[in-house]
């Protein structure tokens, strides 16, 4: 009598043994999925400051998905199209800092909202051509996947505290 029962105890255990290990291989496959996502985001985000150092609008406009809302400091838009939003660049452009040559990523961070929602938190440095920090920057970039990339559809300019 308790041989079968011992013998159902251990098969039920093996059960949950192998329950487990799919658990933490799913868990493994979903972080790896998350870390890959994280890397294209921030890739994408960087392909599309260099897209505005070089005034490259058409380049610009294919990292959004729309409507896109923009806010830099307390001036929130809407953009609808394509069109908007090269003539929304093209002023921005015309009024960056005197001297901008190019920007670079200081630092960043990912935060999910749900799988296919992200926000990036980035700090930018502007530099001209003698390689000098003429701005320092900090940004909120909205991402949610439009079938297989990474699209924008919000950002938001973040006031720092130049005092740290």
């Amino acid at each position: 009598l308790l041989i079968p029962f011992i013998s159902f105890s251990q098969a039920q255990k093996k059960e949950m043994n192998m329950n487990q290990m799919m658990k933490k291989k799913i868990t493994s496959n979903s972080h790896k999925m998350k870390k890959m996502s994280e890397k294209k985001i921030i890739e994408r985000w960087e392909e599309y400051s260099k897209a505005f150092e070089y005034s490259d609008f058409d380049k610009i406009k294919t990292y959004f998905t729309f409507p896109v809302t923009i806010s830099l400091f307390d001036n929130p838009i809407v953009i609808d199209d394509e069109n908007q939003l090269i003539k929304f660049y093209k002023q921005i452009r015309e009024n960056v800092q005197d001297g901008y040559k190019y920007s670079k990523l200081k630092k960043s961070r990912v935060v999910w909202i749900s799988k296919n929602i992200c926000v990036l938190d980035a700090t930018y440095s502007r530099f001209n051509d003698n390689y000098e920090n003429i701005f320092t920057g900090r940004g909120i970039y909205m991402y949610k996947k439009v079938g297989n990339s990474w699209q924008m559809f919000s950002m938001s300019g973040v006031k720092m505290n130049n005092n740290k």
